[in-house]
């Protein structure tokens, strides 16, 4: 994911050095999952083939995946949504091919509340935005924006907030 990439580079740059070591042992998964998803929005919010049916229609197919995967993950830990209703869920309302799902049904087994931090980090990052934006006003530019979040590493969001504003 491109969105990975550019947050890995500047994950690599956080200094000190132990304050690196922190964010990459401890980083939190919402500030991660959420920017790759937030990104996705934001190439077609800058113009990125933003008037192509295709890539729309993909971009809202990710964000499904990413809205089943909370629900998911949720029913799963919490209602006991069995694996057929998993299955189910996810092949027949979300889409996604068989294999990805029996996948991810695993997944969701394995490692409680990893799901959720994809939806959780994009409402995140569009949160830390507009506070970012509601306190620099007309001066503040998205690139500003970006490259101050990303210098702090991988912080729970609501901390990024603060330490952004």
């Amino acid at each position: 994911m491109p969105g990975h990439y550019v947050q890995a580079e500047y994950a690599n740059e956080v200094q000190p050095r132990s304050r690196r070591l922190l964010r990459d042992i401890f980083g939190n998964g919402p500030y991660v999952e959420g920017w790759a998803v937030y990104t996705q929005q934001l190439m077609a919010e800058q113009g990125y083939l933003s008037d192509t049916p295709g890539y729309r229609l993909t971009l809202a197919k990710q964000l499904m995946r990413v809205l089943s995967n909370t629900i998911l993950d949720v029913r799963l830990q919490t209602l006991g949504m069995t694996d057929a209703e998993a299955l189910e869920l996810m092949t027949k309302v979300a889409y996604q091919e068989t294999e990805e799902a029996t996948e991810k049904l695993q997944r969701a087994k394995l490692s409680s509340c990893q799901l959720p931090t994809y939806y959780a980090g994009y409402k995140g990052w569009l949160a830390a935005r507009e506070q970012f934006k509601a306190t620099h006003g007309e001066a503040m530019s998205l690139k500003q924006f970006h490259e101050a979040a990303l210098r702090e590493g991988a912080v729970p969001l609501p901390v990024l907030v603060e330490l952004l504003n």
